[in-house]
């Protein structure tokens, strides 16, 4: 009961800085803290997103949703089994491509996009390779650090009482792994909406870094920021989801808080 109380005032607490913020921000442009023209007031924003209307601003959130969600969701079927083969399969391989995979995970994506704009062309093809490119690597290194980390003594007690490799590999290496495998997801998510963003304002003729694009050309600054809010209030949605799903998916780590190991 104590745990749920502190945990509701924490909350509390978060929310009540929110509001602060908010609050701060209509304030601060009307008494002289900040330039109106360049720092709105919060009340603008959300004219402007009336002026917008539900309906066109739920359309471009779910144009950029669907775009993260498809190259995202590739990425993770590739660099999980890669992570899992690097990591447990083949740990010699992994060794010697070590030094190319950090190389090639050095390159950011937003200067690939280039490139990729020549290879797919203008549209949803180099978009999607963008936010795959983003979430790959994240993705397969914390997989690979992941299987690397499982305590080798677990994975000899399977086998010593019968278990298979696919029984070791389900019991075993992936619920060890998987703490490290959602610590790659959020990243892979975080960043694949900071380069979505980045991609839709030069090769997307919808989403909300197109929106925020057209703003800027046509000088809405209100609407700039109400797009970065959008953004940000989806990002901080699809990471609470994440963390329920690890919350759910890894429930011995909560047994083992509860017990004080």
């Amino acid at each position: 009961m104590r745990k749920k109380l502190l945990e509701l005032n924490d909350k509390l607490i978060s929310l009540y800085i929110i509001i602060a913020f908010f609050i701060l921000w209509e304030i601060a442009p009307k008494i002289g803290w900040a330039n109106p023209n360049f720092v709105p007031p919060f009340s603008r924003i959300v004219a402007e997103a009336k002026k917008l209307t539900f309906l066109r601003l739920f359309i471009e959130a779910s144009v950029s949703l669907k775009r993260i969600f498809i190259g995202f969701t590739l990425a993770s079927l590739v660099a999980l089994p890669t992570g899992f083969i690097l990591g447990g399969a083949f740990p010699r391989l992994e060794r010697f491509l070590k030094a190319l995979l950090k190389f090639l995970s050095q390159i950011p994506p937003f200067i690939l996009h280039p490139v990729f704009v020549v290879i797919f062309g203008i549209g949803e093809k180099s978009i999607f390779t963008v936010i795959f490119w983003s979430a790959f690597w994240p993705v397969m290194f914390t997989t690979v650090v992941g299987v690397q980390s499982v305590d080798p003594l677990l994975i000899k007690s399977a086998k010593s009482m019968g278990a298979n490799n696919i029984t070791v590999f389900l019991k075993v290496v992936m619920p060890g792994a998987m703490t490290s495998i959602f610590t790659g997801i959020k990243t892979g998510l975080t960043m694949s909406f900071m380069m979505l963003i980045g991609a839709e304002t030069i090769g997307a003729d919808s989403g909300l870094g197109c929106l925020i694009h057209n703003s800027q050309s046509m000088g809405f600054i209100p609407r700039i920021y109400l797009g970065v809010i959008l953004i940000a209030v989806i990002g901080l949605a699809v990471n609470y989801g994440v963390q329920w799903l690890e919350e759910n998916i890894i429930t011995w780590k909560e047994a083992s808080h509860d017990r004080g190991i």
